[in-house]
């Protein structure tokens, strides 16, 4: 089996968990196989709350995912987000080995080794440590240091710092599924991976990532992370507030995406919307100006909160290629024009189509998997995870038709069919048992037939006394008798291939004589030659028969059957006669007025 570099990422939302599984080419590109979301409660901000939640839909997304694909999937990437991730900078520096000889690359990584040995706080731990610049001699700044000449080589790190308990919390609900977590990235560094050009980097920009809860900022520049923020709000406050309206919970978010809108002026102010409840009395008449009035009172808020990031960053007016928004919540209608008249700069939405192929374009078109592809091209990065690829089952052979089996057979002389009853053991081998006497047809039984107005009891008839042959030997086989109107199944069964040995004739049995009372059953072509008669049967007393008695008719009125010869008429005139005598002596005329 051909082993496969697979690469396994979990993006946990505050709302959705959406789990990936792509494959890296030799382009270098990433071949998403696989994409899977589902819905998630137990998470707020970005924080799991109720790990039981959480472990839940996150074992429903991965069983789901290893059908489709059929893999066992034990290793995953994972991305965290909320106001617990923060950036810090910090500067050092070394002094070059061999300055007559310029910057080395062993400059480079004894400055790096350095800002590895930069100790976090205690509640919290570095995930990333990105260089924004390098100092020659504390005098011109470049990008690429090896090659210039110098003495002192000076840089600052941008460090990404996350608190502990989110991801302890994170490793935890991935262990209940049976899945080892091998990574965690920060998500406000990770959808930038999917959406961004190398360009775009270099120009400056600002990825606005929003969420259900969280609303991630990062600023570029000059092809360097610059700055990094996350806002504990997202789309789940809009939808709070459509809430308020009265809007039945289920459907808010279809009513936000279909018919909202971020900029109020922009909605319709004479179209009336009927939202339908849990029942027609609770269906409920909106404007659209109205939804859009209280979507832009949300969305303003988070739109001046991302531009006070991107301001604290030092880089709003260096950013040429403008905002770009991504995430689930960027698909509301205007949420852009919105971004426009708080910033006057250029903004768009963007869908995850960076460092993927055309044949996965299909598979994540939507601004909500942004950040599910760049947790797979960050871990590809990395290394591949370890999964498991399942055998498929072999295919069952498919039985051949009867007349190729037919064919395949050695020709036999014909013998009497054998009755598929089976067969009785003996010392000298099988012996065939006897078939089973034609039976009489079934009388019903004494007691009570059904009919439409009762049970009518019948004579019993009188048992027919078997006939009986002489016992000859054998093992005498007892056949509980079936009832006559069950059908038997016939079966094929293959005949056992017995030894040829030579049979001696057998003398024909002597029939029974045939009295008036008895007749000898005939014998049959399927019948076998050489048989076993069975012991024979005691004649039985004939059973006297039971004199049916007269049911009369029931007080429903029902008539009786052909065994009930008496019936009996009702004279209904004179019981509502009575009836309606009963109901004058109970009520007065002033009862009768009040009523």
């Amino acid at each position: 089996m051909e082993r496969r570099n697979y690469t396994v990422a979990i993006d946990l939302g505050s709302s959705t968990v959406v789990i990936a599984v792509g494959e890296k080419t030799e382009e270098g590109e990433i071949e998403v196989l696989g994409v899977v979301s589902k819905p998630v409660e137990g998470v707020v901000a970005g924080q799991i709350d109720n790990i039981e939640q959480v472990s839940s839909a996150i074992r429903e997304a991965v069983t789901e995912i290893e059908e489709q694909l059929g893999i066992r999937i034990t290793e995953a990437y994972a991305g965290i987000s909320g106001n617990f991730v923060r950036c810090a900078r910090h500067t050092d520096h070394v002094f070059v080995a061999e300055p007559h000889n310029s910057i080395t690359h062993a400059d480079v990584e004894a400055l790096y080794a350095r800002m590895c040995n930069v100790q976090a706080p205690d509640n919290e731990m570095i995930m990333e440590r990105i260089p924004q610049n390098y100092m020659i001699d504390n005098q011109r700044e470049v990008c690429s240091p090896v090659g210039s000449f110098g003495r002192r080589l000076a840089s600052t790190y941008n460090f990404i710092l996350c608190n502990k308990t989110p991801i302890q919390r994170l490793d935890m609900a991935l262990k209940r599924v049976g899945i080892k977590l091998i990574g965690v990235f920060p998500n406000v560094i990770a959808s930038p991976e999917a959406v961004l050009q190398s360009y775009d980097k270099e120009d400056g920009v600002a990825v606005v990532d929003m969420g259900g809860g969280v609303t991630d900022v990062a600023v570029y520049y000059n092809n360097a992370l610059r700055y990094v923020a996350s806002i504990p709000m997202g789309g789940s406050a809009i939808n709070r507030d459509i809430y308020s309206m009265g809007i039945f919970k289920k459907r808010i978010e279809r009513l936000k995406r279909e018919y909202g809108s971020a900029v109020a002026d922009r909605a319709p102010a004479d179209r009336i919307l009927r939202v339908s409840g849990r029942t027609p009395r609770e269906s409920k008449d909106i404007i659209l100006r109205n939804l859009a009035t209280v979507i832009e009172a949300r969305a303003s808020d988070i739109v001046e909160f991302a531009m006070l990031e991107i301001k604290d960053s030092g880089f709003l007016n260096k950013l040429a290629s403008g905002i770009v928004l991504t995430g689930g919540s960027a698909q509301l209608k205007d949420i852009d024009e919105l971004f426009k008249r708080f910033s006057n700069m250029n903004v768009r939405v963007a869908l995850p189509d960076t460092g993927i192929t055309e044949a996965s374009f299909d598979k994540v078109n939507d601004a909500a998997y942004s950040t599910i592809v760049g947790l797979l091209i960050k871990g590809a990065e990395k290394g591949p995870c370890a999964v498991i690829e399942r055998e498929k089952p072999a295919a069952a052979p498919q039985p051949e038709p009867e007349q190729h089996h037919e064919a395949a057979r050695p020709v036999q002389t014909p013998q009497p069919q054998q009755p598929h009853t089976g067969f009785t053991p003996s010392h000298g081998g099988y012996q065939p048992q006897q078939p089973a006497q034609p039976q009489q047809p079934q009388q019903p039984r004494p007691g009570f037939t059904p009919t439409h107005s009762g049970f009518q009891p019948q004579a019993q008839q009188p048992v027919q006394p078997q006939p009986h042959q002489p016992y000859s030997g054998g093992q005498p086989r007892q056949e509980a008798a079936q009832p006559a109107h069950q059908p038997q199944a016939h079966t094929f069964v293959p005949p056992v291939q017995q030894p040829a040995r030579p049979v001696a004739p057998a003398p024909q049995p002597q029939p029974a004589p045939v009295t008036a009372e008895q007749e000898m059953p005939r014998q049959t072509a399927e019948e076998p030659t050489h048989v076993a008669p069975q012991q024979p049967v005691q004649p039985q007393q004939p059973v006297q028969p039971v004199q049916p008695r007269h049911i009369e008719e029931d007080e429903s009125g029902n008539e009786g059957n052909e065994a009930n010869p008496k019936k009996r008429k009702r004279d209904w005139m004179g019981i509502f006669s009575n009836a309606l005598k009963d109901l004058d002596k109970k009520f007065s005329s002033v009862d009768d007025e009040e009523i």
